[in-house]
């Protein structure tokens, strides 16, 4: 059984259980891709800003002035390729993130509905029935 598929009744213990391991396998998972999409992001502004600083570097010793080096490097093809790498990595990085807060607050809200389902297992307006029969057998003198 899945969360969605329960939405009147309180969870059972093996429902509860499985829920909070689920919760737990998806924000594990979500970690790996954070810390693999992190890689990634810094291999990509290593590999560009090596590159930007060597032609930088390459353009000044060929005589271009200080000022416009940079601006001249940024535009090269290489450079521009390495740059959009980069920003595609770290967008990606961005949206792991994001995922990772949206997965804690995913494994909160099982841990609420847990909390609920054993307050509602234990509830106080609906007594068990073998109490109705033994009330029901005691008469007033």
């Amino acid at each position: 059984m899945t969360l969605g598929e329960n939405t009147i009744q309180p969870l059972e213990i093996q429902d509860a259980r499985t829920a909070e391991h689920e919760a737990s396998r998806l924000q594990a998972s979500v970690e790996d891709n954070l810390r693999r999409d992190s890689k990634s992001l810094a291999e990509a502004q290593r590999a560009y800003y090596k590159l930007l600083s060597t032609r930088i570097l390459t353009l000044k010793a060929e005589g271009h002035a200080i000022t416009a080096c940079e601006t001249i490097a940024k535009g090269e093809s290489e450079v521009a390729n390495l740059r959009y790498d980069r920003d595609v990595a770290k967008g990606m990085w961005e949206a792991t993130r994001q995922e990772s807060f949206r997965r804690g607050a995913d494994r909160a809200a099982v841990g609420r509905l847990v909390d609920w389902s054993m307050r509602r297992d234990l509830r106080t307006d609906a007594p068990p029935a073998q109490l109705q029969s033994a009330i029901g057998s005691v008469r007033a003198a």
